[in-house]
């Protein structure tokens, strides 16, 4: 086992491990990070009497916090940290992990190591997903992967890697985060860059018990619902006010007389009406972007929009309405492209 960190680093940073029903191998995986001198907080969610052995197991070597019923892996993950923040001052970083055994130790230190090195940044455990990966965790971390980049603005490996660190200055904003199930991780996620926290990934082996990775207790349908309807509404101003933009663009179209010179006009004018929907929207999800720069950017995408909307209905092969639909994807493609895929000054990195 190489040590990557000091025992004094070690005590300062807890290890948080949310717990339901969980197998035999909890065991283990506690007396080894307590054994290597991490203070260990897991939060039994509510698994019920049969689980009493293993908590008589581990309370000598973590502190073990009861729900008195299953409350979701969200509110597991908070409950551990509401505790770290008014019980431990003694500790400086926190790292999360999974209580399936799926987190080598090795893994959970370079993540920790990471996490160190990088102040103020999430850092995530991101596993390969290779030919041993059970298919439907490969195809709904892939799928989700790809919805995620597109509505969030920039992407990352795993989002669904519970495997996680961060420091103490992040713990107000991970208590704030709305979620109580699975679906409080990906939240987290979304809400980086527009609150400025960096995430770095480092990459981590994928152990899966069994083919099926029936020590899960994610459920496909349940879980997934929650998880994409808080991508959807996460999504929704940017939705809502393309849909007032368009809709703004054809009703003005009619009223205003043929030419590129009114297609402009008409673009630039519905751009007025939603960009402000759009900002007041964000601003009611707490995400308020600065004013003249969002009127900025607002200006100069409704600038290109209109002179790509111009040069395709000047061409009398493409009508407006279709044009514009073309220059608006256009748009979002290139907004895209010019992002980092990572959240800022971060990357798929390690501690050195």
């Amino acid at each position: 086992m190489e040590s990557r960190l000091t025992l004094s680093e070690r005590r300062s940073i807890a290890a948080v491990i949310p717990a339901y029903q969980p197998a035999a191998n909890l065991i283990g995986l506690v007396k080894t990070l307590y054994g290597a001198g991490y203070p260990v907080v897991v939060v039994d969610d509510g698994s019920g009497e049969d689980c009493l052995g293993i908590w008589n197991e581990i309370i000598s070597c973590a502190s073990v916090i009861h729900h008195p019923k299953n409350m979701g892996k969200g509110a597991a993950l908070k409950t551990a940290f509401e505790h770290i923040r008014e019980n431990m001052p003694e500790i400086s970083y926190i790292i999360t992990l999974d209580a399936d055994g799926q987190h080598l130790f090795d893994d959970a230190e370079r993540v920790a190591a990471c996490s160190i090195a990088n102040q103020g940044t999430l850092v995530l455990g991101s596993r390969t997903f290779g030919k041993n990966v059970p298919l439907r965790s490969k195809f709904g971390n892939t799928v989700t992967r790809l919805v995620f980049s597109c509505v969030a603005g920039y992407g990352v490996g795993d989002t669904q890697t519970g495997l996680r660190a961060f420091d103490r200055s992040l713990l107000g904003y991970m208590l704030g985060v709305d979620g109580e199930r699975y679906e409080y991780e990906m939240n987290v996620l979304l809400r980086c860059r527009e609150n400025g926290i960096p995430v770095a990934e480092v990459p981590i082996r994928t152990v899966y018990l069994d083919t099926e990775n029936s020590s899960s207790h994610f459920d496909a349908i349940r879980d997934s619902a929650k998880i994409y309807g808080n991508i959807f509404r996460f999504a929704l101003p940017s939705i809502i006010s393309s849909l007032a933009d368009y809709a703004a663009f054809l009703l003005l179209k009619r009223r205003l007389s043929k030419g590129a010179g009114s297609l402009a006009a008409s673009n630039l004018i519905a751009r007025a009406v939603s960009a402000p929907i759009g900002y007041f929207l964000r601003s009611k999800r707490g995400a308020p972007a600065e004013p003249k720069k969002y009127a900025a950017q607002a200006l100069l995408e409704a600038s290109i929009g209109s002179a790509v909307i111009a040069a395709l209905t000047e061409s009398g092969k493409i009508p407006a309405w279709a044009s514009k639909l073309i220059a608006e994807a256009a748009l979002f493609a290139l907004k895209r492209a010019a992002q980092p895929d990572s959240c800022p000054k971060s990357g798929r990195s390690e501690a050195k």
